[in-house]
């Protein structure tokens, strides 16, 4: 059988605090993919039968600074590594988390990471895995992605089609993890292929291997269209000094994205007949400062301003050369419970994402939607999920369809996909436009907020899982 089966999961834009990039991985609720593949009916094959979940990520944010800081003949990190959980099996699961079906083939799975260049280009990438008491063994070296895309001049590797091999333990460590007696770990790679074209727009395909170890990886470049937003700073007007949550510009342009595949032995599971599951953690460390156009930008008097009006009114606006399709911002909100069928407030509040999609047609009539920011599970980072259930006031549900109007939601009380885990949230008197408090200060047409300089910037990335028949992916050389 070669056939390939992969699910996807997606990581909801990474973005930042004080010029810092994030990415927020989707978290239990949305991580648990399944797949079987039984053959046909003409020839006898076994059940290729796999899962795999992937868990929260142990934080939201990377800065956008270099990792290390030098001060008085010390270093100090500034940009520690981020972590998400993944775990492979060769089964699925009932209910009760017991194996339901196994399957009959050996499974060769192959971690996939797909973002945007200027960040992922930017990443120093670790694999370790879980034992069965809860520590860590490492399985790969820290992989310095720069180290494998450009030569020491800054330009693309391997122009000629050579054959290069590079040593882990030559690129600059970013507190990479050693082995299990603290020795470090490194590899010699043997790296094919490059990368051709401008920073702006490049493709190609690099494959790196070690012999000694088994673990592989390939990056392939491709431009792609990209929904990215730019965050920036909003104050009061009355109080120059308080601030509220970030507006963020949504945009789109064709850029340069990577995917990032990642083999190792360890990722194989072997067909005997018995349920197998293994655990690995993922490091992710930025490793320098990311600077653009879009980084350095402020929202520059009226510029912008006139831009959302041109929105309005079903012209195009742009940014930095990419098109505007509309816009986001997060409020706070009240919380409710429903007792003796009627909405009660708790006395919390939590926060909702108000988006505002103009990218739908050119008449200036934008999509509303709405989104709950909050940890799917506890202690985990927020991620972004949306909301689409509504009931009024006795907990009876309404249906409602696309919303071109915030005044549409005001009376009702929303659940959002996480199982409504945080209670019913009010959108009584929000705002749809990031000027104003409230919708009521909105109707005035006098403004509480004015923008500034941008602090952040995220793209729309993903992690997940492939799998293949461990014998196609021998055969063929890994597992693509």
């Amino acid at each position: 059988m070669d056939e390939k089966k992969y699910k996807r999961i997606p990581l909801i834009p990474y973005l930042c605090c004080l010029l810092a990039v994030s990415m927020l991985f989707a978290g239990a609720t949305f991580s648990r993919y399944t797949g079987a593949q039984s053959g046909n009916t003409d020839v006898s094959l076994g059940s290729f039968i796999y899962s795999y979940e992937i868990g929260d990520l142990s934080a939201a944010t990377f800065s956008n600074v270099n990792y290390w800081l030098d001060i008085d003949g010390g270093r100090t990190a500034m940009n520690p590594a981020r972590s998400v959980r993944f775990t492979v099996r060769n089964y699925t699961l009932l209910e009760d988390g017991s194996a339901e079906r196994i399957s009959d083939v050996d499974l060769q799975s192959t971690l996939r990471l797909y973002a945007p260049a200027e960040f992922a280009g930017n990443l120093a990438v670790q694999l370790v895995q879980v034992d069965e008491n809860g520590g860590y063994i490492t399985k790969t070296p820290q992989y310095v992605l720069r180290d494998l895309i450009y030569d020491s001049a800054g330009n693309f590797a391997r122009q000629n089609g050579e054959t290069q091999v590079i040593h882990t333990a030559d690129s600059e460590d970013f507190d990479a993890r050693g082995d299990q007696q603290g020795n470090p770990f490194d590899e010699r790679l043997t790296v094919t292929g490059s990368f051709s074209g401008t920073a702006e727009n490049h493709t190609g395909t690099i494959y790196a291997a070690c012999d000694e170890t088994g673990n592989s990886l390939t990056l392939t470049a491709t431009v792609q269209q990209a929904e990215y937003s730019v965050g920036f700073y909003r104050r009061l007007v009355a109080d120059e000094n308080r601030s509220a949550p970030q507006v963020f510009l949504e945009c789109s342009e064709e850029i340069p994205f990577y995917t990032l595949d990642i083999g190792l032995p360890e990722l194989c599971l072997e067909a005997d007949g018995a349920p197998q599951e293994r655990t690995f953690v993922l490091f992710l460390t930025v490793t320098e400062i990311t600077r653009n156009d879009d980084f350095s930008a402020t929202w520059d008097g009226s510029s912008l301003d006139q831009a959302l009006l041109l929105l309005e009114s079903g012209k195009p606006a742009y940014f930095n050369g990419a098109r505007i399709t509309g816009y986001h911002f997060n409020v706070n909100a009240p919380v409710y419970e429903l007792k003796g069928g009627i909405m009660t407030l708790t006395g919390e509040q939590t926060t909702l994402r108000i988006r505002k999609d103009y990218s739908t047609d050119d008449s200036g009539n934008p999509v509303l939607s709405f989104h709950h920011v909050a940890p799917l599970s506890e202690g985990a980072a927020s991620v972004v999920h949306p909301i689409e259930q509504f009931y009024d006031e006795t907990g009876e549900a309404i249906l409602l369809a696309d919303f071109e109007n915030i005044t549409q939601v005001h009376p009702y009380y929303g659940l959002c996909s996480n199982q409504g885990a945080s209670g019913y949230i009010a959108f009584a008197d929000l705002p749809d436009s990031p000027y104003y408090s409230t919708h009521a200060v909105q109707v005035t047409g006098t403004p509480d907020y004015a923008m500034e300089q941008a602090l952040s910037k995220g793209y729309a990335t993903r992690l997940n899982v492939l799998f293949v028949q461990a014998s196609v992916s021998r055969r063929e050389g890994g597992a693509g």
